[in-house]
């Protein structure tokens, strides 16, 4: 690997502003509506052959979509009911979206090659990766062996640095006083969040920098609203739309204002004194340019991989932990189980991953909270890139976004004992029966249980992300008594087309824990 100096690249962005930015829009605008009628009628009679959950003409579609984005949640539900075991479609405002349901079906859509059923081109699509994630994100996914092996094998060693970072940034948070004090929960997970997850992908203390915090978990909603946006525009225009009508280029400007001096000073040291030089710190960027060959070592491309992390961590993990964070304040029947079993677990063994790994009611609770609420109806996102036909003999068109239905499936009494209620120990109960412990650990898949995908492609960062989630929980239920400002009252989660969403305005109550 070359130990040249990274260089900085042109940003992708590099259209020119125009300035008459009135006219530019209405020409835009009619080309999008242009565009998406054809691509609207272009793709109607490849779908024909699998059923849809709506009329299937232009306006009775775009009239489902809109009504989609409210009701996500309970179409998927009507759609597995009706479609058990097969296959159906719904509209989204740009595409039909076609949904496999059943285990064998899921099974055919894990077992799919990477040229049939692409994972990286079903995420390019949605994301419009090109454009909110660099050009190389998808195509050269380095980073990925290094989240399954670097990362993952060395969340022992890191174990301390993650705490530590745990500790420090709730007592930034949450004030430890003997009275009552109501926090905006979901605002909170996300800055503990953030920074623990930096804290290892960047080190400290460019993780406790509060413009880095704020550029980390913005930049996800950057990417997440922009998407969408790009993904109406035909490909010629999809560069143009980027950069008028997105915030991504700012916010990855920003992002490298902060990340250069780590680079430029961590190249430094190793064209002085070679890779291994000393006192060489122990975090992703590090990994990153000691596996990043070409193009990927420059510093906008090392800089997007940073960003591409914290977009695939933060805001999965702070829903995640605040829908766990909700069923612990709503019932605190749970807390002092939990609590019992985090104290015996450290007075034994201390706060080691081992130690985490034996605490199976917490394990079970975030487990049982991912099954009631997932982050999404669906999973295991794929682009058919030729013609598929399932054992069922639906064939999927080539060009399709397809997905596994995974909260309806979730719920399925036939498949979870009274699925639509929380049971925050049953997986820990399953596995003191001594049946298929392994397969009830919060980490782990399979056909009925795919919240973090299934298969090869399940997300590589769910061992970290569980580790990070356990502990900031450990130490919050040890440190503080918690409840909800209406006791015993769970926030609705809210559905925004395939995503469920905790409510993000719920206050909770934090104090001093009383022993």
């Amino acid at each position: 690997m070359s130990s040249a100096s990274p260089s900085v690249q042109l940003p992708l962005f590099s259209f020119p502003r125009f300035g008459e930015p009135i006219r530019i829009y209405a020409w835009a605008s009619v080309l999008f509506l242009t565009a998406l009628v054809l691509r609207k009628l272009f793709w109607k009679h490849k779908y024909d052959a699998i059923p849809a959950l709506c009329g299937t003409d232009l306006f009775s579609s775009y009239a489902a979509a809109s009504r989609f984005s409210k009701e996500g949640g309970e179409w998927l539900n009507s759609g597995y009911q009706k479609y058990r075991s097969g296959v159906f479609r719904i509209a989204l405002p740009s595409r039909w979206h076609v949904i496999v349901t059943g285990d064998i079906l899921v099974e055919e859509l894990r077992k799919s090659s990477d040229d049939t059923l692409s994972i990286a081109a079903g995420l390019s699509e949605l994301f419009q990766s090109k454009y909110t994630m660099g050009a190389t994100i998808l195509t050269n996914r380095y980073h990925l062996p290094l989240l399954r092996s670097q990362l993952t094998r060395n969340l022992a060693s890191l174990f301390s640095d993650i705490r530590q970072e745990i500790i420090l940034s709730i007592e930034d948070n949450i004030p430890l006083t003997n009275e009552w004090t109501s926090i905006k929960a979901y605002a909170v997970v996300l800055q503990i969040v953030s920074r623990t997850s930096n804290r290892i992908f960047v080190g400290a203390p460019l993780c406790q920098n509060p413009d880095y915090v704020s550029l980390a978990i913005h930049h996800t909603l950057e990417v997440s609203n922009g998407a969408p946006t790009i993904n109406f525009f035909p490909n010629i225009l999809k560069p143009l739309a980027a950069r008028v009508l997105t915030n991504v280029p700012a916010s990855v400007e920003r992002a490298v204002k902060h990340i250069r001096p780590l680079v430029e000073e961590r190249q430094k040291k190793i064209d002085e004194y070679g890779i291994n030089y000393p006192e060489k710190p122990v975090d992703f960027l590090s990994w990153l340019m000691d596996e990043a060959e070409g193009e990927e070592r420059s510093l906008m491309n090392l800089t997007y991989r940073i960003l591409h992390l914290n977009f695939a961590s933060i805001h999965t993990s702070s829903m995640s932990f605040t829908h766990a964070l909700y069923h612990l304040a709503s019932q605190p029947e749970y807390i002092e189980p939990l609590r019992n079993e985090v104290e015996t677990i450290v007075a034994e063994e201390g706060w080691t991953k081992s130690s985490l790994t034996r605490m199976r009611k917490l394990d079970s609770f975030f487990k049982e909270s991912q099954r009631m609420n997932g982050l999404g109806a669906v999973s295991m996102t794929r682009m058919a890139l030729k013609d598929v036909t399932f054992s069922d003999g639906t064939t999927i068109p080539r060009g399709a976004i397809v997905s596994a239905v995974a909260s309806a499936c979730h719920h399925d009494d036939d498949i979870y004992s009274n699925g639509d209620t929380f049971d925050g120990f049953r997986f820990s109960d399953l596995r003191e029966q001594g049946g298929n412990g392994n397969m009830n650990q919060f980490v782990a898949t399979n056909p009925n249980f795919i919240a973090f995908g299934h298969g090869s492609h399940a997300c590589p960062g769910r061992f970290f992300a569980a580790t990070v989630m356990k502990l900031i929980m450990a130490h919050l239920i040890l440190t503080y008594d918690i409840k909800m400002e209406s006791e015993g009252v769970r926030p609705e989660n809210k559905w925004l087309g395939f995503a469920c969403r905790p409510d993000t305005n719920a206050e909770l109550l934090f104090r001093r824990r009383q022993v």
